[in-house]
């Protein structure tokens, strides 16, 4: 699996569910995405808040203050690293990119109150399927990248352009590198003495990564309860 990229955007994509949004064209989609996010971000949230979500982040030698500079960071971001990605795999014939349903999707994160988007901030859980990508490669299908595969799993691709091959999540006590099916985690069995799908853990017990535990969050060696949002405007 090749790693894709995360940002701010992602609470915005985890949020869509549908609206009435136009069309937005893939080489416009970083920019459109940048524009709400940052505009929800700096409605919802304090200035200190601001500083939380930005702190260690800086835009033309800048710390990120304001609205405009958030949407030069975050769309640079996402149009330098994802769009080519995306477009890479439109030209395979991997994906498919619904511009009706981008534009839906944005439509329905820009309306999104500041109390649901406060529930949604932070949480490093949330999952960011976007509901504008479209997998085609079955399994057994060449993939470069996971959200090429219908199942969400590509193996062996690496950041060397190799292509990997689509195959099914595995499943409780088979060999892993990476995923693994709903409610488990890739890590050391002790036991069978390889890497393997493992059931998640329960908050107090024993972890090493935040995949580890049911509320995805691994803090001093131990799971626990996610935090608070970092954006609650309070």
């Amino acid at each position: 699996m090749r790693a894709s990229t995360r940002s701010s955007v992602c609470v915005l994509i985890a949020a869509c569910g549908g609206g009435g949004g136009g069309s937005v064209a893939i080489d416009d989609l970083g920019t459109e995405l940048a524009k709400v996010s940052c505009s929800k971000i700096f409605e919802c949230c304090t200035s200190s808040e601001v500083m939380a979500q930005f702190a260690n982040i800086t835009y033309n030698n800048q710390p990120i203050t304001t609205e405009a500079q958030c949407e030069g960071f975050t769309g640079g971001l996402f149009t330098g690293l994802l769009t080519p990605q995306y477009k890479d795999s439109i030209a395979a014939g991997r994906i498919a990119y619904d511009a009706d349903a981008a534009g839906d999707c944005l439509d329905a994160a820009a309306n999104l109150s500041c109390s649901a988007y406060a529930e949604l901030s932070g949480h490093e859980s949330v999952h960011c399927d976007s509901p504008f990508i479209i997998p085609k490669v079955a399994d057994g299908g060449a993939c470069a990248q996971d959200y090429e595969c219908t199942s969400d799993n590509c193996e062996g691709a690496t950041n060397s352009s190799a292509n990997g091959t689509c195959k099914p999540l595995p499943t409780a006590g088979q060999d892993c590198t990476d995923h693994c099916a709903q409610g488990l985690f890739c890590g050391y069995d002790q036991t069978a003495m390889k890497e393997a799908c493992q059931p998640v853990k329960s908050n107090g017990s024993t972890c090493v990564s935040n995949d580890e535990c049911t509320s995805g969050h691994c803090v001093s060696s131990a799971c626990a309860a996610a935090p608070p949002p970092v954006c609650d405007g309070m």
